[in-house]
């Protein structure tokens, strides 16, 4: 059994410990710490964990009883607890982005590098999607050609949050798509632009400037465009499309059931965005407690992918103040994440 430490007990926590106690196998909570003490203590009696709940993050890093720690705090506190876990040898998993700013995710990767191991997983979950891994193995068969052009659609009903603001909408949001066109499209990117269309007067968040269109160009020559919105208002919608040179694979426009009644052909769609991923969600995190309970190497998204999401997002958030074209620049990848 792999013993875990809690560190974030908020809304994404509460989907993972859900897991692991329902439908996860070989893993339990024995440590938990929240800045909110209260949270720690009220996932503790919810999911009747009987964990450790301290004061502290080093308490938890080094409590004997914790084999390994999931970071679930807010995105500008992941990387002191991530660094923490590193430096005690232990396996660390991250939810995303793994730090707001590239300069802390160089951090997290260079105390990695001094282990000479990977430790780190970061919440990429839509790589352990089954409707994404079909989208990559159908452009690795080379079935549609080389991929030539992309666009993705990330839709939310909402602001997640009541502190949504403008570069809240690539941290938030974008992380996801810049993650996974680096993934899908396995190359590095050459720059990105970010602009704003015709304003959602529904929007509430006064912060916010909504919607927005992220252009990633690659080295290849190849383009993909995001369409984001925090104010969909009809429900969570994400979609996938890459077009190549002799065809075009996506996603499924709506992995739900098909309902034709009363002269109408329906799919439901839900507002939760971790009812869209539920799958994704249970296997990343299988997938890291079973190979930290078999010690093998981590294969999940590792410490190198969040630092080169993180450098694009910066590119991206710089772009946002005049929808500028932002060259990006990466440092070499280390052998380490080859």
């Amino acid at each position: 059994m792999v013993k875990l430490g809690l560190i974030g007990c908020g809304a994404i926590a509460h989907t993972h410990v859900s897991n692991l106690v329902s439908v996860l196998n070989n893993g339990e909570i024995t440590a938990i710490y929240d800045i909110n003490k209260d949270a720690a203590e009220q996932i503790n009696n919810q999911f009747e964990l009987n964990a450790k709940i301290y004061d502290s993050i080093d308490e938890v890093v080094n409590d004997d009883n914790v084999d390994a720690v999931m970071v679930c705090s807010r995105n500008d506190a992941h990387v002191d607890p991530v660094i923490k876990a590193v430096e005690a040898g232990k396996p660390v998993f991250v939810e995303k982005p793994l730090a707001t700013v590239a300069s802390d995710c160089k951090k997290v990767v260079d105390a990695e590098l001094k282990t000479g191991k990977r430790l780190v997983q970061v919440g990429f979950m839509r790589r352990f999607d089954p409707f994404y891994i079909q989208l990559k193995n159908e452009i690795d068969s080379g079935d549609i050609g080389k991929p030539l052009m992309g666009y993705n659609r990330h839709f939310t009903t909402r602001p997640a949050t009541n502190y949504f603001e403008t570069p809240n909408m690539i941290n938030d949001a974008f992380i996801h798509e810049i993650d996974i066109t680096h993934w899908l499209f396995n190359e590095p990117y050459t720059s990105v632009q970010v602009q704003y269309a015709r304003p959602n007067s529904l929007n509430t968040a006064t912060k916010l400037k909504d919607p927005q269109i992220a252009t990633l160009h690659m080295k290849s020559g190849a383009i993909v465009n995001t369409y984001l919105t925090q104010n969909s208002i009809y429900g969570y919608d994400v979609m996938c499309q890459v077009i190549g040179e002799k065809g075009i694979a996506q996603l499924p426009d709506m992995p739900t059931i098909e309902v034709r009644k009363a002269g109408h052909i329906s799919h439901t769609i839900d507002e939760d965005w971790t009812k869209r991923f539920i799958t994704a969600y249970q296997v990343e995190l299988q997938t890291f407690i079973n190979e930290v309970a078999a010690d093998e190497k981590l294969t999940g998204p590792s410490s190198w992918d969040g630092y080169v999401a993180a450098v694009t997002a910066d590119c991206a958030i710089k772009s946002q103040t005049d929808e500028s074209l932002v060259p990006i620049h990466l440092d070499e990848m280390p052998e380490l994440y080859k």
